[in-house]
């Protein structure tokens, strides 16, 4: 298989809650990237498919839980597929992969097969879970984009209209309290395995997630601009 030398891929690894989709997003949207929201190709396979394993899958995830490995891996293998033969993509960041450690095991190597080890980045975005908390009991959503993310405020509230024109807002069902907790257990014990494997195996960049928006944005683009420039 032949490497593509000039695709370059970066992993947001984080708790929910760290602003990884967030960071994600200016990430792509300053270095060109293809933003792969793992949770939203979950979502965009569940309305699409309806044979009984999906609807299992669907389920699990609807719980707050981590879907089952082997089942998100073939899916997010399928969609970079499809995204690598794109001629107008020169890379992608991913928000939500990998989340286990059999992912981090089977999606990187993967990766490294199509793009070579040194055009890999994985991003730690750190965030203790006393802020997790707060900050998804304070997180809203537009009901026509689960893209757009706001805080909770005088101004904004469930039911006001969407700052982004795509409905109004609402709480993620993902965000509810009584999901959060599960929520944080499964990052802990699913998704840290995963991420203390990759600092053992691959160039891990520690980023102090408990900062501004702006200061996380800044301080990612300064440890990746000589890398992906």
């Amino acid at each position: 298989m032949n490497i593509e030398k000039n695709f370059f891929v970066v992993l947001m690894v984080g708790p929910p809650g760290s602003g990884k989709g967030t960071q994600a997003k200016l990430l792509a949207e300053k270095f060109g990237l293809y933003h792969f929201i793992t949770s939203q190709i979950l979502r965009e396979y569940f309305e699409s498919h309806n044979d009984p394993e999906t609807r299992r899958q669907k389920k699990i995830f609807e719980e707050g839980k981590l879907v089952e490995p082997r089942w998100v891996l073939e899916r997010v293998k399928e969609k970079t597929i499809e995204l690598m033969k794109d001629p107008s993509i020169k890379g992608i960041v991913y928000d939500g992969s990998p989340r286990t450690l059999y992912e981090a095991e089977n999606l990187i190597p993967f990766l490294a097969e199509r793009v070579g080890r040194d055009n890999i980045v994985v991003l730690e975005i750190d965030v203790s879970p006393q802020e997790i908390k707060k900050r998804l009991g304070k997180r809203l959503i537009c009901s026509g984009s689960a893209e757009h993310i706001f805080i909770r405020s005088d101004k904004l509230k469930p039911g006001s209209e969407c700052p982004e024109g795509d409905g109004v807002l609402k709480e993620r069902d993902l965000d509810k309290a009584e999901i959060i907790e599960t929520r944080i257990e499964e990052y802990q014990r699913r998704t840290k395995p995963g991420l203390d494997y990759l600092k053992e195996k691959y160039r891990v960049v520690r980023i102090n997630g408990e900062q501004s928006i702006e200061d996380v944005h800044k301080e990612i683009t300064k440890k990746l601009e000589r890398w992906l420039e």
